[in-house]
């Protein structure tokens, strides 16, 4: 007898923790989405700015600010070098993005392995069902929602801003072009690398999540 009420006040508990859980979970989204969104925004803000400030009348060894009718412009180089300075933040973002999902899925993982041990089956699929099952995510799917959105959305900004740059006026016709070339290669390099980071959190999912289930 005191065995079944153990067991209930233990399924109490766990209960009482799932709802603790998603508040606290809702709540440090929020946290995340406001920071996030901050750091984005200034970003973004700082770069549009000298995009639309650069001028190829500028000379093109001048990094510093330059004006042509009063106006305050700056160089291609100036630009090029903005271009790698905010690709390089934006996939340190992605990165801490893909730490954090992942960091979710383990916890969900622990959650459900802890929550499995206390509840039978048939209690365990009554409550949860499908809807909690951290460990048979795929490729596509294998982050949140609310950390997907965000590492899509980068990535696509990313993308938007290294063919921005590479369509700007006379980009690649200065007299210092080789030094263009780098500066582009080094932004296609951070795509890559934000491409690369996603890969391999989603194989340490699989590995260390996923497969643990076998």
């Amino acid at each position: 007898m005191s065995n079944n009420n153990d067991n209930k006040e233990n399924m109490n508990k766990i209960l009482d923790t799932l709802h603790s859980q998603f508040a606290e979970n809702q709540n440090h989204h929020q946290g995340i989405f406001i920071q996030f969104l901050i750091a984005l925004f200034a970003i973004f803000g700082v770069f549009g700015y000298i995009y639309t400030h650069t001028s190829s009348e500028i000379s093109a060894i001048q990094t510093v600010v330059g004006k042509i009718n009063d106006i305050e412009l700056y160089s291609l180089i100036t630009l090029l070098i903005t271009s790698v300075i905010v690709l390089a933040i934006l996939t340190l973002l992605i990165a801490i993005i893909l730490n954090l999902g992942y960091g979710f899925r383990r916890d969900q993982h622990l959650n459900k392995k802890i929550r499995q041990k206390y509840l039978t089956n048939g209690e365990y699929e009554d409550i949860f069902g499908k809807l909690y099952n951290s460990d048979n995510k795929n490729i596509c799917d294998f982050l949140p929602d609310f950390y997907k959105i965000f590492y899509w959305f980068i990535l696509g900004f990313q993308i938007i801003i290294f063919l921005t740059t590479c369509f700007k006026e006379n980009i690649l016709q200065f007299e210092n072009n080789s030094f263009a070339f780098l500066m582009l290669l080094l932004d296609f390099s951070l795509i890559l690398v934000s491409v690369c980071l996603y890969y391999l959190t989603y194989r340490k999912y699989k590995d260390k999540l996923k497969n643990a289930e076998r």
